[in-house]
């Protein structure tokens, strides 16, 4: 064994442990939460994983970002075949992969290429951080410095690898089916004499060091997602986009409900906190934080692992874990679905100035906080402002744009969740709502015996009357029209209501409503936090479709639509739920609706969040507009899944927006500026909103905000 090969086996064994232990240093940490099952069906988790993970699809969200970050990840794939070679030739003295053939000559050539793609990258990165300064990349000054010493670690090690096999190659060194057409040309510049044979040592060397010491510096790193992204596009919820799990609340062991502290939430919860890229593509999206509010994605996931850091040394000294073993959790995994156990457990790490007042060095072995700070801070509060998780919408934008599949709108109705039924702590304009929601089963004052007055005249039936009717006079197709609290109450949105009920009138539809039997879906409580309330109302709708062995529901609600077609089947609310965008598509295509008469308008069309980024409806709304001859359609700059939230979801309906500009003027100035004649909307909360905002910015002399059934209803009739 040669002098070489020993120190070399030395420093891998070293470069190895720490790896190991870091590693299950980081899975200890992520046992400090509750056990979620998030190793069901591997295949779409795979094919997942090589979409989102592997294939970069949401990071090429960003054309100028995501070239560059993909050429540095794909560059890394293809490299690991270089640190292959370099392993083997520190243990071996000469090896390579040259058995390979000519498959070998594929992978040295796209070394090459991908070296000479990440130092453009490398460097496009840096001038973006720190000469054109995009705003969503300045952190703190450590945040800085970290991600440049990433930077140049990542420069240093494709360089080095360039000129060791430059080197080789020059001393005659060159392996059968090598093909390095830049190491080949960087060789020229060496000399076939000693001196070259000792820069290659000195590269080699700096090559496989700088990648054994980039392994083990990531854990301790802002950037530890290199390592635990791809696990945390694996792990992802694979269930409906807009979903909520429930809480059981039949479950008597349990003592709290949503999270207060981090061993209330889940390990996949946690692993987001690893996992954040600190790239602010969440936040730069995010409506509330665009319109000057405080609330910032980002800084929730990352304040989440900054009090892992702090509370989970101590957690892991007492022996407290969220669930004991990985053992344990997988054989619930295997048995049933997303169950939790009751216990907890560790981790310590790196820190920014933060907005909670914070402040720590980089990732240690040691407490960075003595016990009595730890338990004298409030996750809430001093960690994450209360006012962050109140200014939410639960528009789901943070999650569409975050490329490693973190789960903000999760974590935030969560601690709303705590916020609203452990410590009765939430806006005061909230208590209405619940209470009207109690009372009245809407979030508006309205007495539920209201519900069906907009019918007035229509000749609509209710379900109930229908019921009554004898066998004979019954049909197979029956359809129920869900109206909705805003579609039955709001003077605006009853108007909708009234032209898409119209509109099946007109196709034949064989549909009924369920008039003062409809009670909230509980989508409004749920997202506000009271999730008590939500399911309340929640078993009693299902209980009164069921009753009528209700099957189809067609709703002109967005929040209604994505409340029961993703959730109530968790409460044995199964039906097959269209949207009313859908539905008047599908009336149109099929010759029941029969357009006679052109509409020389031009139109703009807002994108519901609920429709869309949580539903992925975009194609429906606008395919009916298409089909109206003489309208002519412009897309806003913000459109379709980038589309900006009208402020109105998570509760904010019923919440005053007392900080930054209000989100749905943004909204409707960006709708003005298409220079349309009408703002088309398909949800009642959109309408509201912006409506609101043109007659605030002073345009209702020239600009209509309308519902699709609307303009289609004035082209059929």
């Amino acid at each position: 064994m040669t002098l070489k090969t020993a120190i070399f086996l030395v420093v891998l064994v070293v470069a190895f442990a720490g790896v190991g232990y870091n590693i299950k240093r980081i899975i200890d940490f992520l046992r400090v939460g509750k056990w979620t099952n998030r190793f069901d069906n591997l295949t779409e988790r795979l094919k997942r994983t090589f979409v989102i993970a592997i294939g970069q699809s949401k990071i090429m969200r960003d054309p100028v970002a995501g070239p560059i970050h993909a050429f540095i990840f794909w560059g890394f794939i293809v490299l690991l075949f270089a640190v292959i070679e370099s392993i083997g030739e520190g243990i071996l003295g000469t090896f390579s992969l040259s058995f390979l053939g000519p498959v070998y000559s594929v992978i040295t050539v796209s070394q090459d290429v991908f070296v000479a793609l990440i130092v453009f990258s490398v460097i496009f990165a840096w001038w973006r951080r720190n000469v054109t300064k995009v705003k969503r990349l300045q952190g703190d000054a450590e945040e800085k410095k970290d991600a440049s010493i990433v930077l140049y670690a990542i420069a240093a090690i494709v360089i080095s690898l360039t000129l060791t096999n430059a080197t080789r190659i020059a001393v005659g060194g060159q392996y059968a089916h090598e093909v390095r057409p830049l190491a080949a040309a960087v060789s020229g510049f060496f000399c076939a004499c000693e001196k070259t044979e000792a820069a290659f040592e000195i590269f080699w060397w700096i090559h496989i060091i700088g990648v054994l010491g980039f392994m083990n510096y990531l854990p301790y790193s802002k950037h530890l997602h290199v390592m635990t992204s791809i696990p945390n596009v694996f792990l992802s919820d694979l269930r409906k986009k807009n979903y909520l799990k429930p809480i059981n609340f039949e479950d008597e062991t349990l003592t709290q409900y949503g999270s207060k502290d981090i061993e209330d939430l889940s390990w996949k919860q946690l692993l987001d906190g690893d996992t954040c890229t600190h790239c602010g593509r969440c936040t730069s999206v995010c409506p509330a934080n665009i319109t000057g509010k405080v609330l910032d994605p980002r800084w929730i996931i990352v304040a989440t692992r900054e009090r892992m850091i702090d509370k989970a040394p101590y957690m892991l000294a007492e022996n407290k874990f969220g669930f004991e073993s990985w053992e344990t959790g997988m054989q619930a995994a295997w048995s049933g679905g997303y169950g939790t156990q009751a216990a907890h457990a560790t981790h310590e790490e790196a820190v920014v100035e933060v907005k909670g007042g914070v402040t720590g060095t980089l990732l240690g072995t040691q407490p960075r906080l003595k016990k009595e700070d730890v338990e004298s801070k409030k996750f809430i509060g001093d960690y994450i402002p209360a006012e962050m998780l109140w200014q939410c919408t639960t528009c789901q934008a943070c999650m569409q744009e975050c490329p490693v599949m973190i789960e903000h709108v999760d974590e935030i109705v969560d601690l709303r969740r705590n916020l609203v039924m452990m410590e009765a702590d939430f806006p005061p304009e909230l208590q209405a709502s619940f209470s009207s929601m109690e009372n009245n089963y809407s979030p508006w004052a309205f007495s539920p015996s209201e519900r069906a007055e907009w019918a007035h005249g229509m000749g609509i039936e209710t379900m109930a009357e229908y019921a009554a009717k004898p066998e004979a006079e019954k049909k197979e197709d029956l359809i129920l029209f869900w109206v909705g609290c805003a579609g039955s109450f709001d003077a605006r949105a009853k108007s909708i209501s009234r032209a898409f009920a119209e509109l099946m009138q007109i196709a034949g539809v064989n549909f009924r409503i369920l008039g003062t039997e409809e009670k909230c879906t509980g989508d409004p409580a749920r997202r506000m936090g009271n999730e008590y309330l939500a399911q309340t109302l929640i078993k009693d709708n299902v209980e009164t479709l069921n009753r009528y062995n209700i099957t189809k529901v067609v709703t002109a609600c967005p929040h209604c639509f994505n409340a029961i077609k993703n959730e109530w089947g968790d409460f044995g609310g199964n039906y097959e739920v269209v949207h009313h965008t859908e539905f008047v598509q599908q009336m149109l295509a099929k010759g029941d609706l029969v357009i006679t008469k052109d509409l020389e308008q031009r139109v703009t069309y807002h994108d519901s969040c609920y429709l869309g980024r949580s539903n992925d409806i975009y194609d429906a709304p606008r395919a009916t507009l298409e089909s109206i001859p003489g309208l002519e359609i412009v897309e806003m700059e913000r459109t379709k899944s980038k589309g900006l939230c009208c402020g109105a979801g998570g509760g904010q309906m019923w919440m005053e927006e007392t900080q930054g500009k209000r989100i749905n003027i943004e909204r409707t100035e960006e709708a003005i500026a298409t220079g349309s004649e009408t703002i088309a909307s398909a949800c009642p909360f959109c309408m509201t909103m912006l409506s609101d905002g043109v007659k605030t910015k002073e345009a209702g002399d020239h600009v209509r905000v309308r519902d699709i059934a609307e303009i289609v209803l004035e082209v059929v009739r």
